[in-house]
């Protein structure tokens, strides 16, 4: 088997793959105040046993091993952590990162629903899935994929988990050898089938609870701050105001990402400029390059190579300076005469989208690229764990 241990193109050591929690039959509860401290670089960690060959099998498929070369946030990586060096704040992360602790989540669900072997295993296997279809920069290349071949991570996924895609039957078979149906699993990774309490299609998600949590480490790394799991566990217990608290500002969290990083000015800047260079060299690619990883996908197009690893922009295709960028700001609040308690979270969680158009990045050379501009107030947040 290869080396399980991968590096990204900046030299940052991802995870060990063969690493993980204890993904065996769930036991029923679990002591709250022995959880670990949640390590965003490597979400499940050398100190944890797994006594389910299942997740192992899983984790060293070569199209989960793809995602370790699949940024988090894309384009937004690249520009945001220019020069990783592995310190707190200047980090890159990768689906492959995110996508084990989802599963983690899910994992820790199980054990506290006291769910059956199998139950727990579509849990976490359906969150370890969820992210497996991303292209090459996460969302951020898929409007070019989609228009041009008519492909998105939502299709990709199902492919590859239903054995259409290039990656073979192996994700398939291995689900169908452990007495899973590979269909099941990706109707609860999508959301259409959700058994576990809205975990996988409402509001307040695995998904959502680990990506915002890992936005906010890009720029804001805190020794104290509101952990998935804690999440979780409040969004599962919801008996008491602090449990309320938590998720309510898990939420607030999750505007602030949005309006800051996401689909801030800055982000839309650093995925239009990715985006245009594939756009105009889309000629070079085929359908099937969206299962590509990065460094592959930059050695078909070197002008994306050049964007993001040395910030040259040479492509006259999107030196425009009179260009306008239309896009949905998006924004999320909570609606407080909805309870919490009943679990009416998708009247009590809200989002809205509001149509917004800038002026196109002309950047020439590193430093006028675009930056993220960060609010005073930005720096006040707490986002410690406990209220």
């Amino acid at each position: 088997m290869a080396d399980a241990r991968r590096v990204d193109m900046a030299g940052e050591k991802l995870v060990n793959l063969h690493a993980s929690p204890n993904f065996g039959p769930a036991t029923g509860g679990i002591n709250v105040e022995e959880l670990q401290p949640y390590d965003y670089m490597q979400p499940v960690g050398n100190s944890d046993a797994s006594d389910d060959p299942l997740f192992h099998e899983l984790v060293t498929t070569a199209a989960f091993k793809r995602l370790a070369d699949i940024r988090f946030l894309g384009g937004i990586d690249y520009f945001l952590v220019r020069y990783p060096n592995g310190a707190p704040g200047n980090r890159r992360y990768t689906r492959l990162q995110h996508s084990l602790g989802v599963a983690r989540l899910a994992k820790l669900y199980a054990e506290i629903k006291g769910l059956s072997q199998k139950e727990g295993r579509l849990a976490w296997t359906a969150a370890l899935l969820h992210d497996v279809g991303h292209a090459p920069l996460s969302h951020t290349l898929e409007g070019a994929f989609k228009r041009a071949f008519g492909i998105d991570h939502h299709i990709a996924g199902a492919d590859i988990i239903l054995g259409r895609s290039p990656h073979g039957r192996e994700i398939t078979n291995i689900l169908l050898a452990y007495g899973l149906d590979p269909e099941e699993v990706l109707a609860i990774a999508s959301g259409e089938q959700d058994p576990f309490d809205d975990f996988f299609s409402g509001p307040i998600n695995f998904d959502t609870i680990e990506g915002i949590l890992r936005s906010w480490m890009y720029v804001r790394p805190h020794p104290n701050m509101l952990s998935p799991e804690k999440v979780v566990l409040a969004s599962i217990h919801r008996a008491t105001p602090a449990d309320m608290r938590t998720v309510d500002n898990f939420w607030e969290y999750k505007d602030h990402a949005y309006r800051l990083i996401v689909r801030s000015e800055f982000g839309v800047a650093s995925d239009y400029l990715c985006e245009a260079i594939v756009s105009s060299n889309i000629f070079r690619l085929e359908r099937n390059d969206y299962f590509l990883t990065e460094r592959q996908i930059f050695r078909k197009i070197p002008d994306l190579k050049r964007l993001l690893l040395k910030f040259e922009l040479r492509s006259r295709a999107i030196h425009n300076k009179t260009q306008e960028i239309a896009y949905k700001a998006r924004f999320f609040s909570v609606d407080r005469r909805f309870d919490f308690y009943s679990r009416d979270d998708k009247a009590r969680y809200t989002q809205r989208k509001e149509d917004r158009v800038m002026r196109a990045p002309d950047p020439t050379t590193a430093d006028s690229f675009p930056r993220p501009s960060l609010p005073a107030s930005f720096y006040e947040l707490d986002l410690r764990e406990d209220y």
